[in-house]
């Protein structure tokens, strides 16, 4: 059995590097045991005193572990909105427990801070106003690791009021089809942005005879 002591770092303590200043530092016996960020502090259940043993020091350093995990989501949620896949992701990377990621998470999502669907129907209406395809919308959602079946309903919201051919046409713009050369540039165009070989082909023809988009 040991007994904890609680250092608090000053601010003003020029000896203590930037990336550590205000942090706690917990010692059992004198001897470094865990230095903690003071928004996590409060988690851990201890005070100045604690007589700790070896399931204690367990139990907290397995609580410090996860609100760590959940400070970072909520940190890099703050930078950019995020699918589930993405921040589950990033804490494998720091080699955080799956079973600690999974319940940084959970609580995280419970915040309302990871919203999939949400995400899912902001990239999906942004690729359509931005002139993409289905086909590229759905490879974006994809690369973002949102589940098949809210990427499938997000692209049948934005997607599926308009007509392939005209969403291609709209997206041609002004491009050159004068002749077969710039037909064929034309139809590569719309191809690498998601549309059909048919509406691609459809829209290229319609713009060669200006004939404008159709109405929506």
């Amino acid at each position: 059995m040991t007994r904890l002591t609680i250092e608090h770092d000053s601010p003003g303590d020029d000896t203590t590097k930037s990336t550590r200043r205000g942090s706690i530092a917990l010692r059992l016996d004198g001897r470094a045991w865990l230095r903690v960020e003071p928004e996590a502090f409060g988690e851990l259940g201890v005070a100045a005193g604690d007589e700790i043993d070896d399931a204690r020091r367990a139990a907290v350093e397995q609580a410090l572990a996860r609100v760590r995990a959940r400070l970072f989501v909520v940190r890099s949620l703050a930078v950019r909105m995020q699918s589930a896949a993405e921040i589950e992701k990033k804490l494998a990377a720091r080699d955080v427990p799956p079973d600690v990621a999974r319940e940084a998470i959970e609580r995280v999502a419970g915040y309302g801070y990871i919203d999939d669907a949400s995400l899912a129907g902001q990239l999906a209406r942004g690729m359509q106003s931005r002139g993409y395809g289905r086909r590229r919308a759905e490879q974006k959602l994809r690369t973002r690791g949102l589940p098949g079946q809210i990427a499938e309903a997000a692209l049948d919201e934005a997607y599926g009021g308009r007509d392939e051919v005209s969403l291609a046409r709209e997206a041609l713009g002004r491009r050159a089809v004068a002749d077969d050369a710039d037909r064929r540039r034309a139809i590569a165009f719309l191809a690498r942005r998601g549309f059909s070989a048919r509406a691609a082909w459809k829209a290229v023809q319609d713009a060669a005879t200006d004939k404008p988009p159709e109405a929506v």
